[in-house]
Order: structure tokens, then C-alpha cells, then sequence
């Protein structure tokens, strides 16, 4: 006959002894077994909680020998073909955390010990670094210091200041050549009329015809150096100055920076330049771009 008390219980607890792996599932298996067992109990002995199942509670009348040797006979079967195997097994389980957990302190001590190695060598890299950095700059002092007395003579630094406030100055001019003079002429409806035709309508903050340069075999032409309003507007005018080329008895009319006489040299030169290449190479295109030459196949 089958016990009835075993019948949720998992036959491998029994037949697996040795090699049982510890489960939370045998443990409600076992726990669930017991209260079967011990409710019977109670209401045989007409108790109202099973914590009161004692000796003499259950030496009455009504509960015979035969009962109480099944009973203990299934207790004996719980603690013996379930409950030992299963305590065996997490003993193991316990014994085997208790390793892992020595391990991790001995693995976790010898990380602090490396750690402890690398602050020590990265400390004395650190104090030679030191050392080094040191010795450099205090060679280094030296040449700086003779090289700054130099650079930093009140003339080269009054030279410097008057370069940089002369190109900030210059970097909202620009001038027109080949823009012939009229007798009653407006300057700035004149400068107006040439913005216009390159679809610009910039604010001129002055504008006036300066210097004096002579056109082949024609009359002295000024130019007119005229101030915007910013530089932005200066790159803008300068981006579509080409389109003047395409506009009928504006041909000989060009728009450029307002350049120092350095910067007029140089690009005098790139312009001769140019042209020796349009000479010589006529199969292709060359224009001066960035202040820089810039040749191309012809499309």
C-alpha cells in the first residue's frame, strides 16, 4: 500500500543519496509531508494545533497502538530516505560556499596587494617625471627668458599692436578699381550702383576714392576704398565680385581686400604668375583662389 504522506515527495531525495543536489523544492516537499502527518495526529487526539502533540496528549483511548506505530513508522521514513540525504547535501553546498568565500578573501587580498604595487610604482614614476620635468624647465628658463626679452622690446610690441589693429581695420574694406571718376559724381551711389549689380545691398559706413594707378594707355584711375557695416559682409561681396565680368560695361571693374603693401606685393606676384601660366598653359584653366594659384582642366 502506498504511503499517502509520500506521494509529493520526489523519489530522487531517496534514490539519489550520494550525488543529491540541495533544493529549495525538497524542502516544501518535506515541510508539506509533515503537516499531512501531524494534522492527522491532531485530530486524532482532538487537539486544535499541532504544537501541542506531546506524550501525554496522545496517550488516550481512542488512539491505538496500531496508529502510533504507522505514524512513527513514516517519521522514520521522512528523516531517514529524505530529510538525511538532504541535510548531506547542503552541508556540501555550505562546505563548498564556505571555500568560495575563503577564495574570494584570498583573491580580493591579493588584488589589494597589486593595487597597493601599482600606487607604489605609479608614485615613483611619477617623482622621477617630476625630476625630469624639473631639469627641462630650468633649461628651458634660460632661453625663454633671453628670447622673451627680445620679443617683448617695447618697439617690436608697438610694431605688433599697430599689424594687428591695421588688419583689424581692414577687415571690413574693400576697394573697387577700374570704376572710371564723373565730374559731379556721389561716391557712395556710385559704390551702390556696382553692389547692386552683384545683388548686394550692404550699409556703406564711408567710402572714398584714395591713391592713383594708371590703366594701360588710358586715363589715372583711383580707386575707391569703401567701409561696411562687418566682415561678414565683406565675405559676401567678395564671394559673388565675379559676376561683375558678366555685367555690360562693368568687364574692366574688379572688387578685392583692402590689402597691405605687403600683401598688394604678393599677390601683384601671383597675378604675374598667372598669366605666365595661362601662357604656357593654355589648355587649362588657372585662377588665383585663397592666395593661392589654382589650375583646373578645362570643361
Amino acid at each position: 500500500m502506498v504511503n499517502k504522506y509520500f506521494e509529493n515527495l520526489d523519489d530522487e531525495m531517496a534514490m539519489n543519496f550520494s550525488r543529491l543536489k540541495f533544493r529549495s523544492m525538497y524542502v516544501e516537499q518535506i515541510l508539506g509531508a509533515q503537516t499531512m502527518l501531524f494534522n492527522d495526529m491532531r485530530q486524532a487526539a482532538g487537539l486544535q494545533n499541532s504544537n501541542l502533540l506531546r506524550k501525554d496528549t496522545l496517550n488516550k483511548s481512542r488512539i491505538t497502538k496500531d496508529m502510533l506505530c504507522g505514524w512513527m513508522e513514516t517519521l522514520i521514513d521522512i528523516l531517514t530516505e529524505y530529510c538525511s540525504p538532504l541535510l548531506t547535501s547542503a552541508t556540501k553546498l555550505q562546505d563548498e560556499i564556505d571555500q568560495l568565500k575563503d577564495e574570494k578573501i584570498t583573491d580580493q587580498n591579493t588584488v589589494i596587494k597589486l593595487q597597493g604595487q601599482l600606487i607604489e610604482k605609479k608614485s615613483d614614476d611619477l617623482t622621477s617625471v617630476q625630476t625630469t620635468v624639473k631639469s627641462e624647465l630650468k633649461s628651458w628658463s634660460s632661453v625663454v627668458k633671453n628670447s622673451c626679452s627680445k620679443a617683448l622690446a617695447p618697439k617690436k610690441m608697438k610694431a605688433a599692436l599697430k599689424r594687428a589693429s591695421e588688419e583689424e581695420d581692414r577687415s571690413q574694406n574693400l576697394v573697387i578699381y577700374g570704376l572710371p571718376e564723373k565730374n559731379d559724381e556721389i561716391l557712395e551711389k556710385s559704390v551702390l550702383e556696382v553692389l547692386e549689380n552683384i545683388d548686394e545691398k550692404p550699409r556703406i559706413v564711408s567710402c572714398c576714392r584714395m591713391g592713383r594707378t594708371v590703366s594701360d594707355g588710358g586715363p589715372a584711375i583711383k580707386p575707391i576704398k569703401f567701409t561696411l557695416s562687418g566682415s561678414d559682409h565683406v565675405r559676401r561681396v567678395l564671394s559673388k565680385a565675379r559676376k561683375l565680368r558678366e555685367v555690360e560695361g562693368y568687364d574692366s571693374v574688379y572688387i578685392s581686400p583692402d590689402r597691405s603693401a605687403e600683401q598688394r606685393a604678393a599677390f601683384r606676384k601671383l597675378v604675374l604668375e598667372v598669366k605666365q601660366k595661362r601662357l604656357s598653359e593654355p589648355e587649362r584653366v588657372h585662377v588665383i583662389r585663397n592666395n593661392k594659384i589654382v589650375s583646373s582642366e578645362k570643361d
